[in-house]
């Protein structure tokens, strides 16, 4: 009997550590399931529509009633087609955030994209734990869609010819009056320019190179620089692409570099002077150096060389025959 007592005894005890055992787990597991409901992350968006190179902002906060360890990462790892721009940690007090919350609560994030149509940008993963533990989990952010539109209106994105110029009925009188003008001021800047060659005892004037010269000539000082190889190629295209500004300027006395890309190409939408083939050309040419320049986009060897390329046919193919160039 002392046995079968014994034996009764242990069993019991063992009954009792199993059922402290399995109330203290279920207890913490309970704890840590209600701790991690008073955890979300959202993400919005500054606006629901933008269009093509817009500056998107994307906020991504965390409620985070539970006290619970925070890192945001700084790029996200996923954007889709999305180019990333920068972020910026969101801190309590800031109007996004309530106070008293761990010191970075949110991170805003800046991106944007150059292909029109509705897009979502993916979720961005948040990584969470408790004070004091050295395990790291994830949350992620709902994912969030836009609408991209582009910034020509449908009448605007085919290059039309321009209209005939109007013929207005010719004044003799007026006519006349303004040749007048002409001759005398031709005579008087006659006159002058002879008394600067008898008092400098000197006729000669220095010959002013013409645009596709010069812009030959930069071409192939940056081809020497190397840039790419360097790794320098952000600043490769924004040389580049300023040779190509300089010389339309001086071809064609555009205000190339002081114009936007899209404020350019809707000037020389207009004009006569350049053809539609060689305004594709240049269109092509400069979105592709904006992509690189802006979009942090990074061009493949053969890009650079095409890029080059082309800046080469675009003076080419504009440049001023020398025989037209004598007569002007």
């Amino acid at each position: 009997m002392k046995k079968a007592g014994f034996d009764i005894r242990y069993v019991t005890y063992l009954i009792c550590v199993f059922l402290l055992f399995s109330t203290t787990a279920g207890a913490r597991s309970g704890a840590d399931e209600k701790a991690e409901q008073a955890l979300s992350i959202t993400a919005a968006l500054d606006r629901d529509k933008a269009s093509i190179g817009d500056r998107i902002k994307l906020d991504v906060v965390a409620v985070n009633s539970a006290g619970f360890e925070l890192s945001f990462p700084e790029v996200p790892d996923e954007l889709g087609e999305f180019s990333f721009i920068e972020s910026h940690p969101m801190r309590s007090g800031w109007g996004k955030v309530p106070w008293g919350q761990p010191p970075e609560t949110g991170r805003e994030y800046l991106v944007s994209i150059y292909d029109t149509g509705t897009y979502v940008i993916p979720p961005v993963r948040v990584k969470y734990r408790k004070p004091g533990e050295s395990e790291w989990h994830v949350l992620e952010s709902p994912q969030v869609p836009i609408e991209i539109v582009s910034v020509l209106t449908g009448e605007d994105t085919d290059i039309r010819d321009l209209k005939g110029l109007a013929v207005f009925g010719a004044d003799p009188v007026r006519l006349i009056f303004v040749l007048i003008v002409i001759f005398a001021a031709a005579a008087v800047l006659w006159i002058l320019w002879r008394r600067k060659v008898k008092k400098t005892g000197s006729g000669r004037i220095e010959k002013i190179k013409p645009a596709h010269e010069v812009a030959y000539e930069q071409l192939r000082q940056l081809k020497s620089m190397n840039l790419p190889e360097q790794g320098r190629v952000k600043e490769y295209y924004i040389r580049l692409s300023d040779i190509a500004r300089h010389y339309l300027e001086n071809r064609f006395s555009y205000r190339a570099p002081e114009m936007t890309t899209e404020e350019f190409l809707e000037t020389i939408k207009r004009s006569p002077e350049m053809p539609n083939e060689h305004k594709k050309l240049l269109k092509d040419f400069l979105s592709h150096c904006d992509m690189v320049k802006f979009a942090r986009y990074g061009p493949t060897s053969l890009e650079v060389l095409d890029s080059f390329g082309a800046a080469e046919r675009l003076v080419d193919q504009t440049r001023i025959e020398e025989g037209k160039e004598a007569e002007e």
